[in-house]
């Protein structure tokens, strides 16, 4: 069983992709203690696409942006918030796991101001860097 059978007494946790590889790992504080590196070693051959927001300032990381995603006749939604457990941060770009679909059909990113942006046929196993575009 490994570290998931050791007893801790957490405080915090965060969630991160650390090596790159399209598996989020986890991160647990601890009570006077070192921190914890939970890796994901998985190896499913399941396709990820990770996405990361940019748009001007001040709001530079587009914090509670909304992203949907369709893929292989699925949808999920995630938030740019990351704020998730106590004194711990989630990193900024987000997460999909598509499965099988080796593409993202559609991904919407609905801006904090309520402004959408749409992107279709997206790879997957990347990261996406979506820059704001604003219609004039």
């Amino acid at each position: 069983m490994g570290a998931l059978a050791e007893p801790v007494v957490g405080r915090g946790a965060a969630y991160a992709d650390v090596e790159g590889d399209g598996d989020l790992d986890v991160v647990l504080t601890q009570a006077g203690r070192r921190a914890i590196l939970l890796r994901n070693d998985q190896a499913l051959g399941h396709h990820w696409l990770r996405a990361r927001l940019v748009q001007p300032p001040p709001n530079v990381h587009a914090i509670g942006a909304g992203i949907e995603l369709e893929a292989g006749g699925v949808t999920q939604y995630r938030q740019m918030m990351p704020a998730r457990s106590y004194l711990s941060q989630v990193e900024l770009p987000v997460t999909f796991g598509l499965g099988d679909a080796a593409t993202a059909d559609s991904l919407t990113v609905t801006w904090p101001d309520g402004e959408r942006q749409s992107l279709t046929g997206v790879p997957a196993g990347r990261l996406l860097t979506i820059e704001r575009t604003t219609a004039k």
